[in-house]
């Protein structure tokens, strides 16, 4: 569900304001390349403690109404306290990613953060005129042996496999870090007394998972922040752009246009090049279809370009295929999931 991320999108970057104003304020009321060296480091700390603080906030909530879920004897019981509670719980139960970049227009600085797969990137092209995508800040999957390799120190060899074929925490989550997804940082009660009666739908059903859960919290929302200078980046056609992880997927083609059969390639390079003036063609053969570089026409959206190029380009029939709701379902059982997962880009050209 939308929850978290519709609660984090809306209070995350007043908080932040909030505490950076008030820091900047309190060394002298700026912060340009003067004090740079003094306080980039504290600024990054200012930015992880909020992401934390509000994922705190949101599983504190949760606690402070419902204590002891073991206390819901009935499933009429639990639905009557969500009933009552719902934001609360809904929040706590759903989960989001989150990128996140502010930007100094004056001083020409940068504070990026990720949580979890979604990803912050800086396209830029070379005097040679080749295209660089730069990744500004660390992205969380499973896939990643760092953290792969962190979940199972946290956790006894009693609890192997935690991982499924397919990387998953428990076999239900892929993604590493998120604000939210309290049924994997709160004991095991609340997945089964409360949260798995919030009626939401899913295959396998959440009854599967709770005795899994044995040890947790199972995941953390604890960011990657990092600071970039982007004074020799700022030129005119240098770009910061950031999206979800349905981009990673596009790019891949395995859940999508060729099953089982994954691109290799870089998100963030691809997406760097397809917002290039001139696109290289390498980029159509990893994509396996013609691109058009202006594909939001009139519209001159350059996310919409990336998108409209991803999800088909010039190809009507991948297109159709990307759109197919039938086919994304798989209502027809394929033996191989097509699927899309959810994809925003949001694209910023730094003008000079």
């Amino acid at each position: 569900g939308p929850q978290t991320a519709t609660c984090t999108s809306r209070a995350l970057p007043t908080y932040i304001r909030k505490k950076l104003r008030a820091y900047v304020e309190g060394v002298g009321g700026r912060l340009d390349r003067t004090n740079l060296n003094q306080h980039e480091a504290e600024v990054n700390k200012l930015i992880r403690k909020e992401i934390l603080k509000l994922d705190h906030f949101l599983g504190s909530e949760l606690k402070r109404i419902c204590p002891h879920p073991e206390e819901l004897k009935s499933e009429d019981e639990a639905r009557r306290f969500i009933d009552a509670h719902r934001g609360i719980v809904e929040r706590a139960f759903s989960g989001t990613t989150l990128a996140l970049v502010l930007v100094n227009i004056e001083q020409r600085l940068s504070w990026a953060a990720c949580v979890g797969d979604s990803s912050v990137g800086l396209a830029t092209t070379d005097s040679d005129g080749t295209v660089v995508g730069q990744r500004l800040c660390d992205f969380h999957t499973f896939k990643d042996p760092k953290e792969y390799f962190r979940v199972c120190m946290e956790h006894s060899s009693v609890e192997n496999p935690l991982f499924d074929w397919d990387d998953r925490l428990l076999g239900w989550m892929s993604v590493a870090r998120a604000i939210g997804d309290f049924a994997l940082k709160l004991p095991s009660a609340y997945l089964a007394n409360l949260f798995q009666h919030l009626g939401f739908e899913c295959e396998p059903p959440m009854s599967t998972y709770i005795p899994k859960i044995i040890s947790p919290p199972y995941m953390t929302a604890e960011p990657s922040v990092r600071f970039t200078d982007l004074q020799t980046f700022w030129t005119n056609g240098t770009k910061l752009f950031l999206y979800t992880d349905g981009v990673d997927g596009l790019v891949d083609g395995s859940l999508l246009f060729t099953p089982q059969k994954s691109s290799g390639a870089d998100p963030i390079q691809i997406v760097a090049e397809l917002l290039a003036t001139d696109i290289d063609p390498h980029v159509e053969q990893v994509l396996g279809h013609e691109v058009e570089p202006r594909w939001s026409r009139e519209n001159e959206n350059r996310a919409m370009d990336v998108m409209g190029n991803l999800l088909g380009g010039k190809n009507v029939d991948r297109l159709e295929m990307a759109t197919d709701q039938r086919r994304l379902s798989n209502v027809d059982k394929s033996s191989w999931p097509f699927h899309v997962d959810d994809t925003t880009i949001i694209v910023w050209t730094l003008d000079v």
